[in-house]
């Protein structure tokens, strides 16, 4: 065990190897019961080997050839904005990339092609997301995180969430075994339990999102929550509910990466709800084990416009932008 911090300065004891973690594993062909038993009761499950070894070098490789060497702007996962690839000293890109799915085809198509069809619709991932669902998935966003950073405390729903609060899921997959001090995930068994309370005008997303997650703090703090960071083999897939608290070890190791991809999954029947305001009927494509939506599909020439606007202008836009999601979140509280 080596003694980690959050984001926030809270502590964590993070397993080295899995002999040192507590976390039971599960099988998801076997293992089914136990399995969303232990997920209702602690917010997050973890299902191994359910990408294989090859798959995950394939898509690695595909990374390195592929998306580094691109010099143009990509929709980045912490800001949601776009953004030109963010090197460290090791060539690590910083700043993780949202929504492969949507990536524009002409440039990215091998990655986007060999993402969907080898995650997105991996039999073994879907099915643990349908067993966890009760429906086939219908996968709403998605990440790739090559460099260490850190995610702050934080919980999905106030972000994006089913219609239903609390139904969506998501899931981790290790692309590689990732190391202790690699900027592991961690979750808070059991903190999707709690009421949280709702993205509203006072701790919105435009303008107070520093709030929110104070408040999440806050509300570790009080409760002295446990905080796990589970060890993750390669191929390994470990889900979390929309309301269960997590982020990932702040921590700079300096000769392990991180590689591996996230998704966040609806009941296919359900709608989709945004910064719990907006309500939507998503349309998706059908890749047999799952469907998909694709945000700003840089397939279609529109987004790609508004992608180069985005690029060109940033400061009017994303104020803009602010400007939208507050008027949105005030109509609706």
């Amino acid at each position: 065990m080596i003694s980690l911090k959050t984001p926030n300065g809270f502590d964590v004891e993070v397993p080295e190897n899995i002999k040192e973690d507590n976390s039971p594993r599960f099988d998801v062909n076997s293992d089914e019961k136990d399995a969303i038993e232990y997920y209702k009761e602690n917010g997050y499950v973890i299902f191994t080997n359910c990408v294989s070894n090859a798959i995950c070098e394939k898509i690695r490789g595909i990374w390195e050839k592929k998306i580094k060497p691109f010099k143009g702007t990509i929709y980045r996962q912490t800001t949601a904005k776009a953004e030109k690839n963010r090197f460290n000293d090791k060539n690590w890109i910083m700043n993780p990339i949202l929504n492969l799915q949507s990536l524009n085809p002409d440039l990215f198509g091998e990655f986007r092609n060999t993402v969907e069809n080898e995650i997105f619709s991996n039999q073994s991932v879907c099915l643990a997301a349908k067993k966890i669902l009760r429906e086939r998935p219908k996968i709403v966003q998605s990440m790739y995180f090559e460099g260490n950073s850190a995610t702050w405390e934080h919980q999905d729903s106030y972000y994006l969430d089913s219609e239903k609060v609390g139904e969506m899921t998501a899931a981790w997959i290790a692309l590689e075994e990732i190391k202790a001090d690699a900027g592991r995930f961690f979750i808070c068994p059991g903190s999707h339990k709690i009421e949280h309370g709702k993205q509203n005008i006072n701790n919105n997303i435009a303008e107070n999102h520093d709030k929110y997650i104070q408040e999440v703090v806050s509300i570790m703090k009080s409760r002295n929550m446990t905080i796990k960071a589970p060890y993750m083999g390669t191929g390994d897939v470990l889900f979390w509910n929309s309301w269960t608290i997590h982020g990932s070890i702040d921590s700079q190791n300096t000769n392990f990466s991180r590689s591996s991809i996230t998704m966040h999954a609806i009941p296919e029947s359900h709608e989709f709800l945004q910064f719990h305001s907006r309500k939507m009927k998503l349309p998706t494509d059908d890749l047999v084990n799952s469907v998909i939506y694709r945000p700003k599909d840089q397939s279609k020439f529109k987004n790609r416009i508004v992608l180069n606007v985005e690029s060109k202008f940033p400061g009017t836009f994303y104020w803009l932008k602010n400007k939208a999601i507050k008027f949105l979140i005030k109509r609706n509280s």
